[in-house]
């Protein structure tokens, strides 16, 4: 359900828009697992006998997951049959006025991350630096940081005429987004006064509590609901992502559909059949037992790196926790890293291969690149043959399909766990199961670590100490740990 999302804003329905259904779900995600295993890095990999030792963990996992699914305790499983939410973020873009251009998204973490990765993703390749013509699909922008400097420039470069804004927090409180609202509103009432400022805001929020409700029903403005069962960094398939994707001309509805397909596969039973359930085991099984903490996602695709830097925030916020199920002390785990292929070849890979043996990879690449870019043959002012030659005649895509290649053969060698993953070409259904996968694999890693994946106590103390800091009322019993922190040592500044 939306507030005020259907009215007609002036604009014809948005021609960019493509809404096709999936035909039908087939898997449209290859995933190869050989290499975390002993069939692909003998000793260094998991071995049948580690998967059935992690086996009855597995099954509890799932099960728990299974459980707090019914309860309606987490929602993100059930996004993709949301049709509703679908509809009315099309409706939205549709009733768009054709001389908006530009869609700047506001908010921070889950907020921003999952909307950007759906944008780097499908959109053309720098396509918020084309020009526009009315009633195009829209560029999107993610100011996501509070950085005055940024978004002072933000609100210089986007003519209030021509801009809508999404506010994005969940709480409604988040200070960073919150900041970013009130020198908003202040900018656009002065532009184009208070009426029209309005109409230049749409908000996305919890659908019944906190200030940014408030805000949105007292003043009227658009507005769409994130579930309470959804957590930011699981509502990439919420009105948090599909409103800003369906603005900009992205494929919602083929997004969802192949989160289906893969939400069907990771709620099989078995493991070695669940794609989710045998990632999230291996994983552990490669951190607890062969000691690698560290996982790194490396898209060999400039248009994946954003989700690779979404995947970062749900693995670390998830997983990395003080105190276990229990209340127990337990300060456990894994560290995710967003790295670039083949640009990290030239700045990690060196620490990769010969560094040490903590780490596993994750390689992210589509089978079928959306552009091919032939090399020339060089002319012989230009090179001598032996120094290009092998270059000449061949496809730029290629190139960087050889340096995955390479690197995957590089770390297997040296016994270095990864797995690749790929897409069968840069669309959504593809992307739609990707994100699926990995949000199924946190969830059910969780358990695995007896960790509640679904909370965040280490982010919530530092907001309220900076809530202290600040003043706000209501976080002043917080002002003695703020007062503790040591003066700077002159013995040790310079």
């Amino acid at each position: 359900m939306v507030s005020r999302a259907r009215r007609r804003r002036g604009g014809a329905r948005q021609s960019g828009v493509r809404c096709r259904p999936v035909a039908d779900a087939t898997p449209r995600l290859t995933i190869d697992y050989t290499n975390l295993m002993a069939a692909g890095v003998a000793d260094c990999g998991l071995s049948e006998s580690d998967l059935d030792r992690w086996s009855p963990g597995a099954a509890a996992a799932l099960a728990e997951t299974v459980e707090r699914r019914r309860r309606g305790d987490i929602g993100f499983l059930d996004l993709p049959d949301d049709r509703q939410q679908v509809r009315a973020a099309l409706d939205f873009a549709a009733a768009l006025a054709p001389e908006i251009d530009t869609v700047v998204v506001l908010g921070i973490g889950g907020s921003s991350l999952g909307p950007h990765a759906l944008y780097s993703a499908l959109a053309r390749p720098l396509d918020a630096l084309r020009p526009r013509a009315a009633g195009m699909p829209r560029r999107l922008l993610f100011p996501d940081n509070a950085d005055p400097a940024t978004f002072q420039a933000m609100l210089e470069l986007c003519p209030p005429e021509r801009t809508m804004w999404n506010v994005v927090t969940k709480s409604g409180a988040t200070a960073e987004t919150a900041a970013q609202l009130l020198v908003l509103f202040e900018h656009l009432e002065s532009t184009l006064g208070p009426e029209a400022a309005r109409a230049r805001v749409v908000v996305t929020t919890d659908p019944s509590r906190g200030p940014l409700r408030r805000l949105a029903e007292r003043l009227n403005l658009a507005s769409f609901p994130i579930q309470p069962s959804v957590g930011g960094r699981f509502s990439v398939l919420s009105p948090v992502g599909l409103l800003p994707a369906a603005c900009a001309g992205l494929d919602v509805v083929g997004l969802l559909a192949g989160a289906r397909t893969m939400r069907d596969r990771v709620l099989e039973a078995d493991l070695r059949k669940n794609p989710a359930l045998f990632l999230a085991v291996a994983l552990a099984c490669h951190h607890i037992d062969r000691q690698r903490p560290m996982v790194v996602m490396m898209p060999y695709a400039d248009a994946l790196f954003d989700t690779a830097d979404w995947f970062r925030q749900l693995w670390a916020e998830s997983l990395g926790k003080a105190v276990d199920v229990d209340g127990k002390p337990v300060h456990v785990g894994p560290t995710p890293i967003a790295s670039r292929g083949a640009t990290d070849q030239h700045s990690q890979l060196q620490l990769y291969a010969e560094g040490p043996d903590d780490k596993v990879f994750l390689f992210v690449t589509p089978a079928q690149r959306p552009v091919r870019l032939p090399i020339p043959r060089s002319e012989p002012a230009l090179a001598e043959p032996e120094d290009y030659g092998y270059l000449a005649g061949r496809d730029m895509g290629e190139l960087l399909d050889a340096e995955l290649r390479g690197t995957v053969a590089s770390l297997t060698r040296r016994g270095r766990p990864n797995a690749t993953l790929t897409l069968d070409r840069m669309a959504a259904p593809a992307l739609g199961e990707l994100l699926m996968l990995m949000m199924a694999t946190t969830a059910f890693a969780g358990p695995l670590y007896r960790v509640n994946p679904f909370d965040q106590p280490g982010v919530e103390e530092a907001k309220q100490l900076a809530y202290a800091a600040f003043g706000r009322t209501g976080f002043s019993h917080l002002a003695a740990t703020l007062a503790s922190a040591r003066d700077p040592d002159p013995r040790y500044r310079f």
